[in-house]
């Protein structure tokens, strides 16, 4: 089953979940986890695929989702803590206050989805694609996020302290008021990034782009670290940041 949805909605269809067949599978999860496993079944679904599928407000945790094609699927207020969707198609998903703590999204598609509110915490986003992804007040906290692809996406407001951010991409993203505190932002890319009234306290933007930010001001460029590599803009022209001594 293709991880991505086909140009054709007949051709997408093909090989779906039903309605009914999801429900029952949603059901005999949560019988697996109240039991502890004596009853019921987990979700193992790896690969399949769910396009429009409905999940509102499911208890998710432990589900094997990789690489299931979810794409605009509803799965608002759900809880998937310690789910796997690595590699999973969730572009255009509905994902409002979803719990997403210790989740496995390595590489997994996320382009214009809805996820305000979302908890990130200890989940693993290595290389994925947040394009224009609603992430308002989300909560990153040691949340592993190194090159993932956050072009234009919007996470004013949200909490990312102390995760690794290490070569993102945050080319126009909206930065306004995020919690950036002690995470590591090494070789991140802020290409027209809007990052006014971020707090940076103890971030690490060495070998970081910062040349087209904008809102950047002296005192966030005080409370972080960078080295020789961290490209400022112009009017920062000869400012020196003090470096992070290695641990």
């Amino acid at each position: 089953m293709p991880n991505f949805p086909p140009s054709g909605d007949r051709e997408a269809e093909e090989g779906k979940v039903s309605a009914d067949e999801l429900d029952r599978l949603i059901i005999s999860h949560g019988l697996w986890l109240s039991s502890d496993g004596r009853d019921g079944a987990k979700m193992e679904m790896p690969g399949a695929n769910i396009i429009y599928g409905g999940f509102s407000q499911a208890d998710l945790r432990e589900a094997n989702l990789a690489g299931a094609c979810l794409f605009n699927a509803n799965l608002r207020e759900c809880n998937l803590a310690h789910a796997n969707l690595a590699r999973a198609n969730l572009e255009g998903a509905s994902m409002v206050n979803v719990d997403l703590s210790n989740a496995k999204l390595a590489r997994a598609k996320l382009d214009t989805a809805v996820i305000p509110g979302a908890n990130f915490e200890n989940a693993d986003l290595t290389g994925a694609y947040l394009r224009m992804t609603n992430l308002l007040s989300a909560r990153f906290f040691h949340t592993r996020m190194r090159g993932a692809d956050l072009t234009d996406a919007n996470l004013a407001g949200a909490t990312a302290r102390e995760s690794d951010l290490d070569e993102v991409d945050l080319t126009e993203a909206k930065l306004m008021m995020v919690d950036f505190s002690g995470t590591s932002l090494r070789g991140a890319v802020f290409a027209r990034a809007v990052i006014f009234g971020a707090t940076l306290d103890g971030a690490d933007l060495s070998d970081a782009d910062l040349r087209s930010a904008q809102g950047l001001n002296q005192e966030q460029l005080d409370a972080a670290y960078g080295n020789r590599g961290t490209k400022l803009p112009a009017e920062f022209a000869g400012h020196a940041m003090t470096e992070k001594l290695s641990s």
